[in-house]
């Protein structure tokens, strides 16, 4: 015999369970999943770019202390050298001495100008890599904004069912006696979301076991509006 008083309580249950399923697909979207693959994408080219910018800033520091001391090493050589031609100095050994010291100094500053030399190079070839991870980056923002606008799009669509599913479910509700409903409430957080079940053939479908024979029977006999209970799992049942 169909209770047909308690109905109303599961097409409620039919319609919290699509609600919980559409908030679980919302939460689980692709184009979630997808947004989140492009903006790790992106973040790995600004961290890139950040390493880049970074490194060309330290070259450019070690080619400005590079040319400081290249330039502080001609004053010195041009000194020297004025000293040597100047006819101030006489002795053999200290011209000798003078010119040994001069030469060296000539060959730091060669040295010198071949690590600056290496250093431009370097500060070029980081700023055209530079370069290319700001192209990477904003084509990497791009795609981030078109997955935001897809997600945008799909949680739309996800909503309206949710806002559907919930105004229908606030209709079916309204015919259902309070008590009852906030017995129905409490045993959906108690039980996983499914606090109502059919009766079908003996068998709770809540938890897909057979009720004994008595249990059965007092049911059966229950008077019509007597909330029934599942004897193994604790829902309610609805006779159908």
């Amino acid at each position: 015999m169909s209770d047909d008083h308690f109905l109303p309580l599961l097409s409620v249950q039919d319609r919290d369970t699509r609600i919980d399923q559409l908030r679980h697909r919302f939460e689980t979207l692709p184009e979630r999943a997808e947004l989140a693959a492009r903006q790790q994408s992106r973040q790995q080219v600004h961290d890139q770019r950040e390493a880049k910018q970074v490194q060309r800033l330290e070259l450019q520091r070690n080619l400005k202390r590079n040319e400081d001391e290249l330039t502080a090493l001609e004053e010195r050589v041009k000194r020297e050298k004025d000293r040597l031609y100047s006819g101030e100095i006489t002795g053999t050994r200290e011209l000798l001495t003078l010119q040994e010291e001069v030469d060296g100094l000539r060959s730091r500053c060669s040295d010198m100008e071949s690590s600056a030399l290496e250093l431009m190079e370097e500060i070029e070839e980081t700023e055209a890599g530079v370069e290319a991870l700001a192209g990477q980056l904003e084509s990497a923002d791009g795609e981030v904004d078109a997955a935001q606008q897809q997600l945008a799009e799909a949680e739309a669509v996800v909503r309206a069912e949710i806002d559907q599913e919930t105004a229908a479910r606030s209709t079916e509700a309204a015919d259902i006696a309070p008590a009852t409903l906030a017995s129905y409430e409490d045993l959906r957080n108690r039980m996983g979301g499914v606090a109502v079940a059919r009766l079908r053939n003996g068998t709770c479908e809540g938890c897909h076991l057979g009720l004994s024979a008595m249990e059965l029977d007092r049911i059966r006999h229950a008077p019509a509006g007597e909330v029934c209970y599942c004897e193994e799992c604790g829902r309610i049942l609805v006779r159908t």
